[in-house]
Order: structure tokens, then C-alpha cells, then sequence
């Protein structure tokens, strides 16, 4: 895989880089709808809602998207249901097949979000988040939705190590449902994000040959974590707020850079979590000397850009598509 060399890019790039994400690509409902085949009137309820994320905010937008998924052929897939990956009742995974009598396909591993403390890998039954690992059978691949440890029970790291725990599961078990172990694949969004960048980017969270995938995509995660005005979900991962909350914080300790990395945000998610998200850009590209692959989804919020996958918008699946076919 060609890496986008940073080194010709000066200091005040953070600057520049913020201010050209907010700039550009901020479409109205019928250019989102035109462009990325986004329902012309879901465009304009997630717009109404808002750069903000909620209660509120999740319960509406996955109102409006449960008649988008019931509409989304499932014929032809085989779902392989909760195959335990460790010894915790949440470390199982669905395993997602089409019909085609294949091998060495690629794989890619589904990690929910849900702010450390709730989500599961089925929403609404098979539907959500279903649809995120059928759309990759869609594409000629494996797709596997894992669920993990949540806090208050798990702390920190637990859910990076419930991630490598799915991938070892994967690379040891994946060629028997036609898979190929070397072309496995990492897709977190929010806090699964979070626990796949943690997994991915530090060092101490690998095995000994490295952290074993493919290459990695990370949807909207809270790379920063700040113990001032920490939220109750924050203390109930990462404990009581102290200096130690800077150490388990992706960025800043970000020390492995080998893996391929694309980085996504949504148009609608709230700035501080887009600017993590450009921030873990900067210092992959200030300590390696390349860039991640980076899409703001844009006309999308916090979830519904995971929600929408599968469902003919062509906003982000497209685009993960190609980043995984450069690298096999």
C-alpha cells in the first residue's frame, strides 16, 4: 500500500486541516441525497438535528433508518451465530457468509460502539448491526460482528484486549469458513473504535509478531480523553479522573505505525470528536511520515453513518471497499 508522505507539511497544519474539514463538503439535504444517495428527507431530519450527539439524537436517527434496514435484501446470507471468542458471556461474534463456495477471502471484524457502557453487536435483531457485516458478504468478503466487555465490569484496556482476542479467534479459525488469515480487517465505530485504535496503535497491546490484521478503519472514535469534566461513562471505563487518564488516551501514545489506517468522522458529529479524529491523522502522519485514509461522512451524524451501510448510500462503504482492495 502507497503511504501519503507527510514531511513536506509545515507546523500549523492542525489549523489548516480543521479549518478545511469544516470548510468543505458541507452539502444541503438535496446534495447529500444526489451525491451520496442519502433518502432526501432523512438528509434533512439528520441536518435538523444538529453537530450534537445524544439520547436523543440515537433514538431518532435509529427511528428513522429501521424501515431503510427492513428494506435491505438478506437473501442468500448465512449468519453463523455466537461463537465464543473468550471466556466473558459478551466475547461472541456472528459470523456472516454468502453462498459462493470460496477461499481466501478477506475478512472484516465489526466492533459496536455504545460509550464503553451499553451496545451490542444485534440491534433490533439481525438488522442492526447486521446490515454493516452483510454489506461486506455483499462485496465478497466475511463479514463479523463482535461484541465486547463493557465497563463498569471491564476497565481499561479490556476492550482493546477483547479486540485482539476476536482478531487471534479469527486468524486461527477464519480459513475453515473460507477466510484467509492474513487478509483480515479491523472496523470499530465510537468506543469500538476507540478499543480498535487502542489495540492497533500501541505496541503493548500486541502479540509478539504485531497486531495481526490486515489494516484497520476507525469510524468517529473519542481518541483524547481529558480527566476534567470526565462524563459518567468515562469514570465508569477509565476510573476516576486522574493523570493517568492522558496515558490511556490514544493520541499522544500512538507508537506503532506499520498497520494501514483509515480514519472517518461524520459530518454531524460533535467537533470535538471530529477533531480527534484529525488530531489521531496529524500524529500518525508527524511520527511515521504518512497519512491515514480519511472521509468525513458528509449529510451523516455519529450513528447514522453506520446505520446507512448496506442501504445504497454510497457515503463511506465505497471507500472502505477500496482502501481494503489496495492493500490485498
Amino acid at each position: 500500500m502507497e503511504l501519503s508522505p507527510a514531511s513536506d507539511y509545515g507546523s500549523d497544519i492542525l489549523g489548516k486541516l480543521i479549518l478545511g474539514i469544516l470548510c468543505m463538503n458541507k452539502l444541503d439535504s438535496r446534495s447529500a441525497q444526489r451525491i451520496h444517495n442519502i433518502p432526501e428527507e432523512i438528509a434533512a431530519e439528520i441536518k435538523s438535528m444538529g453537530k450534537v450527539f445524544s439520547v436523543d439524537v440515537l433514538e431518532r436517527t435509529k427511528e428513522i433508518y429501521m424501515p431503510v434496514l427492513r428494506k435491505i435484501d438478506r437473501s442468500g446470507i448465512k449468519i453463523i451465530r455466537d461463537v465464543a471468542y473468550g471466556s466473558d458471556t459478551r466475547n461472541i461474534l456472528d459470523i456472516h457468509l454468502g453462498d459462493e463456495n470460496t477461499a481466501e477471502l478477506p475478512t472484516v471484524i465489526f466492533f459496536h460502539g455504545g460509550g464503553y457502557v451499553q451496545g451490542h453487536k444485534n440491534v433490533e435483531g439481525d438488522l442492526l448491526h447486521g446490515n454493516v457485516a452483510n454489506f461486506f458478504v455483499r462485496n465478497g468478503m466475511i463479514g463479523i460482528n463482535a461484541t465486547y466487555r463493557l465497563a463498569p465490569e471491564a476497565s481499561w484496556p479490556d476492550g482493546a484486549v477483547d479486540v485482539g482476542n476476536a482478531l487471534d479467534w479469527a486468524r486461527e479459525n477464519i480459513t475453515a469458513y473460507g477466510g484467509d488469515p492474513k487478509k483480515i480487517f479491523l472496523l470499530g465505530q465510537s468506543a469500538g473504535a476507540g478499543h480498535v485504535s487502542t489495540y492497533v496503535l500501541r505496541k503493548s497491546m500486541h502479540p509478539d509478531d504485531g497486531p495481526g490484521c490486515a489494516g484497520a478503519m476507525l469510524m468517529s472514535g473519542v481518541y483524547g480523553n481529558s480527566s476534567e469534566n470526565a462524563a459518567p461513562n468515562q469514570i465508569a471505563y477509565f476510573g476516576e479522573p486522574s493523570d493517568k487518564y492522558a496515558e490511556m488516551a490514544i493520541l499522544g501514545n500512538v507508537d506503532h505505525g506499520k498497520t494501514p489506517i483509515m480514519i472517518s468522522t461524520a459530518e454531524y458529529d460533535p467537533i470535538g470528536w471530529e477533531r480527534f479524529g484529525v488530531e489521531l491523522l496529524l500524529e500518525i502522519g508527524s511520527k511515521f511520515d504518512w497519512f491515514p485514509r480519511y472521509k468525513q461522512m458528509c449529510g451523516h451524524n455519529h450513528v447514522s453513518q453506520v446505520y446507512s451501510i448496506g442501504s445504497g448510500d454510497n457515503g463511506v462503504g465505497p471507500d472502505i471497499i477500496d482502501f481494503i482492495n489496495k492493500i490485498i
